[in-house]
């Protein structure tokens, strides 16, 4: 923070989010995580809570976040890079394995999925956030 503010080198605008994008990100991810869950394994939410160590460090991913910013700042957004082949490594510079745990990649794509064909409405509490959607667009 100290050279974001007073290194004469530092040009860019330093942006703060709002507590409530956090939020709001964290049940998006806990909504369709849950969702899948249920559907694909037909087990209880409470099952889901268990396994994910009762929501103990379970987190959506940067990348999740860097989406949800530039939904809250852009009049349209397009993705690259935005998915998984079982070729790669999981993350960019690292077969970080700790860090699946932690992150639904499957339900962070349905996501992207329903914000490029419009299904967002589906979501319960995104209507109540005033979060308004602008079109988005993934390239593979």
């Amino acid at each position: 923070m100290d050279v974001a503010m007073c290194s004469p080198a530092h040009r860019a605008p330093l942006i703060v989010t709002d507590p409530r994008l956090d939020t709001l990100t964290s049940r998006i991810i806990k909504h369709y995580s849950v969702r899948e869950f249920v559907e694909q394994t037909g087990q209880s939410i409470d099952d889901w809570i268990s396994a994910h160590d009762g929501l103990k460090g379970f987190h959506y991913s940067s990348g999740m976040q860097a989406v949800m910013l530039a939904l809250g700042i852009c009049d349209k957004v397009d993705l690259f890079g935005f998915g998984k082949s079982n070729s790669t490594k999981h993350h960019y510079h690292t077969a970080q394995q700790r860090e699946l745990n932690i992150h639904d990649y499957e339900a962070e794509y349905c996501f992207y999925d329903d914000l490029v064909a419009g299904r967002v409405e589906d979501i319960p509490f995104l209507s109540d956030a005033e979060f308004r959607i602008p079109p988005v667009r993934v390239f593979e």
